[in-house]
């Protein structure tokens, strides 16, 4: 079993990922377990691409400014948007994985170039597992003059809405609520509107991972509960679907 501690607002999180047999897993987050299914691997040659020839340097032998992009969740990989080589920008998506139902966009946290691929579109991954390695721009860049100091500006805390009441769920509603803690980036559906399963509701960011919060089956949208900018925490209630 695999457990991590994170701290989102203040508070703080525990995580575990326990693997089990016939290709499934386990992850708890505060207690509550989700059952995760696992794709079978492929052929045995599927291990050369994990570990591609230039990947083989140890990390002693690494350059200078080289981030390795680890996955922060177990999960699927869905789709690779960059190659070696191909120079990125901070907040650039490197790849889409899919885990708990999401589907998660991996983006770079600084300029760079992609140096190593290790995965491919259906390679099931486990937490911690190398993604790609990202040599950054400021390894070969000199070092630019330290700016004149200036006394930060402490960032407003965004103001969360009320938890709505049980009363205010319309009656035989499905509701539909987060699946992790984070915050709202965009809500793509508005009331009155017919939703197909697998229509992206809205997106929330976690763990610096945005999440696409998906329909699981069809029906209209009765009431939204959640603003873009607002924080939730694990369960809160995000829509209702009739």
């Amino acid at each position: 079993m695999k457990e991590f501690k994170f701290t989102i607002d203040g508070k703080q999180y525990n995580a575990a990922v326990n693997e089990l047999e016939d290709n499934f897993a386990e992850v708890t987050l505060n207690g509550k377990t989700y059952k995760v299914e696992l794709e079978k691997e492929e052929a045995p040659a599927a291990a050369a691409v994990r570990r591609p020839a230039a990947a083989a340097a140890s990390a002693a032998a690494a350059p200078a400014g080289l981030m390795t992009v680890k996955s922060p969740l177990p999960g699927s990989i869905v789709k690779v948007l960059v190659k070696a080589g191909q120079a990125v920008k901070k907040g650039d998506v490197l790849l889409t994985m899919e885990s708990m139902k999401m589907e998660n966009n991996v983006t770079a946290e600084a300029d760079g170039t992609v140096k190593a691929v290790y995965v491919e579109p259906g390679k099931n991954v486990m937490q911690d597992d190398k993604l790609l390695d990202l040599e950054t721009a400021a390894a070969a860049a000199a070092p630019a003059p330290a700016p004149k100091a200036e006394a930060p500006k402490a960032p407003e805390a965004p103001k969360a809405a009320p938890t709505p009441k049980a009363a205010d769920v319309p009656a035989g509603g499905y509701k539909v609520t987060s699946p992790l803690p984070g915050s709202i980036i965009k809500v793509l559906v508005s009331e009155g509107q017919d939703v197909k399963k697998g229509d992206t509701l809205l997106t929330l960011e976690s763990m610096k991972m945005e999440n696409a919060v998906m329909a699981d089956r069809d029906g209209k949208v009765t009431k939204i509960a959640v603003t873009a900018g607002q924080n939730v925490m694990q369960e809160d209630l995000l829509l209702v679907l009739g």
